[in-house]
C-alpha cells in the first residue's frame, strides 16, 4: 500500500491525511446540518470543538482500558494518532455534543441526528487512511477479497503497519467497514427521502446499522487485543449498541404516534 504520499517533496503520513481529511469534512457537512438544529455559530464552533476534543481524550482512555499493552512503547499523553478506539471517542463525543446541546436549549436528538451523516463520512475517509497505512487489516485469507500488502512498505516506522504478515494476503477488514458504513448512509438517506423522520431516529438507525456492520468484521480482523476483549467485550458492546438502539426508536415512535393521535382525539 502506500502508508506515506508524496506531494513533491513533500511526504504525509496517509493514516494522518485522510484522518484530517475526514474531520474537516466532517465539520463542513455538519456546520449547516447544527445550524438547522438550531445552533448560532459560536455555539457551533463550541460544539465541534468539544466533540473533537472529547473524541480524542476518551477514544485513548478506552484503548489504554482494551489494550494496555499498546502503552508498554507510547506514554498514554502521547500527542499522535495512534492508541485511539473508536467506540471509546464516539462515546466521549457523543457526551460532548448532548451537554452542549443541554446548554444551548435545542433538541438533543435533532443534534445527534446532525452529526450522523458527517460522523459516518468521516470514518468512511479515516479507513481509507487505514488501507492505505496497512493498520486495522485482517487476517490471512485464500479467498479472492484476500489484498496483499506489500513487502517493502511494511517497514515497521509507523505504527499499526502490519509487519507480521508479510506479503499474505489478507482480508481488507478497512475496506470491508468502509463499504458497510457507507451502504448504511445509504439506508439512512432512502429512510430520509421517505418523509415523517422523527427526531433521534436517524442517529440510532445508523448507530445499529453500524455496529452490525462492525460485529460482522470483528471474525476477520487482527486486533492485538486480550482474548476476552475480542470475543466477549466486543461482540456484547455491539450488540448491545443494536439493541438498545431497537429499544429507542420504537420508544421514539410510539411517543411521536401518542403526542399525533392526541390532538386529533382532543378535536
Amino acid at each position: 500500500m502506500h502508508p506515506v504520499i508524496s506531494f513533491g517533496a513533500v511526504r504525509i503520513p496517509a493514516y494522518a491525511l485522510f484522518t484530517w481529511l475526514g474531520a474537516l469534512t466532517a465539520c463542513a457537512i455538519a456546520w449547516p446540518a447544527l445550524r438547522r438544529a438550531g445552533l448560532s455559530a459560536p455555539r457551533r464552533l463550541t460544539m465541534l470543538a468539544a466533540a473533537a476534543v472529547s473524541f480524542l481524550v476518551c477514544a485513548r482512555l478506552w484503548n489504554m482500558v482494551v489494550n494496555p499493552g499498546n502503552f508498554l512503547s507510547m506514554p498514554w499523553y502521547a500527542l499522535k494518532l495512534a492508541g485511539l478506539s473508536l467506540y471509546g471517542g464516539l462515546a466521549g463525543a457523543a457526551a460532548a455534543m448532548l451537554l452542549c446541546a443541554r446548554a444551548a436549549g435545542v433538541s438533543p436528538l435533532r443534534v445527534l441526528d446532525a452529526m450522523t451523516v458527517p460522523g459516518g463520512v468521516a470514518f468512511c475517509l479515516a479507513r481509507i487512511g487505514c488501507f492505505l497505512n496497512g493498520c486495522c487489516g485482517g487476517v490471512a485469507t485464500n479467498s479472492p477479497f484476500g489484498v496483499a500488502f506489500p513487502k517493502e512498505d511494511l517497514t515497521g516506522s509507523l505504527p499499526g503497519i502490519l509487519s507480521f504478515v508479510g506479503n499474505r494476503p489478507v482480508h481488507p477488514t478497512q475496506l470491508y467497514e468502509l463499504v458497510g458504513a457507507a451502504a448504511a448512509l445509504a439506508v439512512i438517506a432512502a429512510l430520509d427521502r421517505t418523509g415523517g423522520r422523527i427526531p433521534g431516529t436517524r442517529f440510532l438507525c445508523y448507530a445499529a446499522l453500524f455496529s452490525l456492520v462492525r460485529l460482522a468484521v470483528l471474525p476477520l480482523r487482527v486486533l492485538p487485543y486480550p482474548a476476552a476483549v475480542k470475543n466477549v467485550l466486543y461482540p456484547g458492546l455491539y450488540l448491545g449498541v443494536i439493541a438498545v438502539s431497537a429499544a429507542g426508536i420504537c420508544l421514539l415512535k410510539r411517543n411521536y404516534r401518542a403526542n399525533t393521535e392526541q390532538p386529533r382525539r382532543q378535536s
